[in-house]
C-alpha cells in the first residue's frame, strides 16, 4: 500500500513539531520532512517530491508561500492551516476545491482527484416522486450554476417488484452526466441502472433519508450493477451529509472523488456558511453550500439579527420548522434518527463560524482568580 508522503512548510518549528506528532503512526501516512521558509527547503521539496506539504502560517505570509509553493511544485497538494483562526484549506494545482474540515488528518488524506478540471457544465436527470424531491429539483435550478441543466422525471405508481423495468421507464430519457434519484420507494430504486444506461450518465446521488425507501441490501445490489456499468453511485444518509470527497456520518464515512459528484456537492449537500457578525449580532450570512433542499437557504435568512450567542440554537430551531424529509426513525447504527442528524450538521454549520466570536468560559483557578480558556 502506498503510503501518503507529507511534508510540514512552517516558520513556527512548534507547530512543525505539533503535526510530526499528530501524524506519527496514522495509518498509510508518512511524514518525509519539515522545513522553514529557506531557498534550501524549496530545493528539498523539488528533491522529494512529497504527496501533500501542511502549511502552517498566518495571514499574508501564508499568501505568499502557497503562491511560491504552486510555482515550485505545480503538482503538490497544499493542505493550509491559518494560525490565526485554524482554519484548514485544501489547495490543488492553484485551485481552492476545499471547505474548512475540523480534523488535520482527514484533509491530508482527502483525495488528490479534487484538484482535477471541474465539468463546465453539467446534465442533471432526477427521478423524482414527491413533493419533496420536487422542491429539490426547483431549489437546484433556482441556485445552481448557470451551467446545469436539470431534467426531471415522475415514474408512474409502481409494483414492489419489478419484473420489466424497462416496462415502466419514460419513452425518451435525454442524455444526463448525473442522475439524481429522489425516489420514495424501494421499486423507484430498481429503475435506477436502466435509466444510467438510457442517460449514458457518469455517476449517480441516491440520498438516503428514510431507510425503508432504500434498504442495505438494495443499496448493495445497485452498488454493484452499477460498478459493472462502470458508473459510480453514492448514497448518502442523510442527503445533507454529502461533501466534495464523501457522504455519510462518524463511523459510516464513505469517500468519493467521482468529479461528477463532488461538482454537484461542491453546491449542494453538507450546509457550509460565511457569517458576518458586528457588535455582537449576526448581520449577514453567505450561503456557500445548501442543503439539496433548500434549508440552509431559509435559516440563513432568518439568522440575521440574531445575537451572536443565539446563533446555534436559533439555526436548530429554524431547521426544525423547515419541512425536512429525513425520517424519524432512530438509525441503530448511528443512535439517532436522521431528522436530528440533519439538524446537527446545521448547527454545527453555524457554530464553525460563530465560535470565534463567542465568549470564552471562565473557571476558576487557585488563589481564588477567574481566568478564561
Amino acid at each position: 500500500m502506498h503510503s501518503c508522503r507529507v511534508f510540514v512548510l512552517t516558520a513556527h518549528p512548534l507547530f512543525a513539531e505539533g503535526v510530526e506528532t499528530l501524524l506519527r503512526g496514522q495509518p498509510g501516512l508518512e511524514v518525509v520532512g519539515a522545513g522553514s521558509v529557506a531557498p534550501e527547503t524549496f530545493d528539498h521539496l523539488r528533491e522529494i517530491l512529497p504527496d501533500v506539504v501542511v502549511v502552517g502560517a498566518s495571514g499574508g505570509e501564508q499568501e505568499s508561500l502557497l503562491s511560491r509553493l504552486f510555482q515550485e511544485l505545480p503538482g503538490v497538494k497544499v493542505v493550509a492551516l491559518n494560525l490565526d483562526d485554524n482554519r484548514i484549506r485544501i489547495y490543488y494545482h492553484q485551485t481552492k476545491v476545499g471547505r474548512q474540515v475540523e480534523d488535520l488528518v482527514e484533509a491530508i488524506r482527502q483525495p488528490l482527484e479534487w484538484g482535477g478540471p471541474r465539468p463546465a457544465t453539467m446534465r442533471i436527470f432526477a427521478i423524482v416522486q414527491g413533493r419533496y424531491g420536487q422542491r429539490i429539483v426547483e431549489n437546484i435550478r433556482a441556485f445552481g450554476p448557470q451551467g446545469w441543466t436539470v431534467e426531471s422525471w415522475r415514474p408512474p405508481d409502481l409494483p414492489a417488484v419489478l419484473d420489466d423495468p424497462g416496462h415502466y421507464l419514460p419513452l425518451h430519457v435525454p442524455p444526463a452526466d448525473l442522475i439524481l434519484a429522489l425516489g420514495e420507494s424501494p421499486a423507484t430504486a430498481q429503475l435506477i441502472p436502466d435509466i444510467v444506461r438510457r442517460a449514458d450518465a457518469r455517476a449517480v446521488i441516491a440520498p438516503v433519508d428514510h431507510l425503508a425507501w432504500l434498504p442495505e441490501g438494495l443499496i448493495r445490489q445497485l452498488q454493484e450493477r452499477l460498478r459493472r456499468l462502470g458508473v459510480e453511485a453514492v448514497f448518502p444518509r442523510p442527503f445533507c451529509s454529502l461533501t466534495e470527497d464523501g457522504y455519510n456520518l462518524r463511523h459510516q464515512r464513505v469517500v468519493c472523488s467521482n468529479p461528477w459528484i463532488s461538482e454537484f456537492a461542491r453546491h449542494f449537500g453538507r450546509p457550509v456558511f460565511r457569517i458576518h457578525c458586528e457588535d455582537g449580532v449576526v448581520k449577514a450570512v453567505e450561503v456557500e453550500r445548501d442543503a439539496a433542499c433548500g434549508c440552509a437557504r431559509f435559516v440563513a435568512e432568518r439568522l440575521v439579527g440574531v445575537p451572536v450567542e443565539e446563533a446555534v440554537h436559533q439555526a436548530g430551531l429554524y431547521h426544525h420548522h423547515y419541512p425536512c424529509l429525513a425520517g424519524m426513525t432512530i438509525e441503530r447504527s448511528l443512535g439517532d434518527t436522521l431528522l436530528h442528524l440533519s439538524g446537527q450538521l446545521m448547527r454545527q454549520a453555524v457554530e464553525v463560524e460563530v465560535a470565534p466570536l463567542l465568549p470564552r468560559a471562565a473557571y476558576l483557578v487557585p488563589k481564588g482568580r477567574s481566568e478564561t480558556r
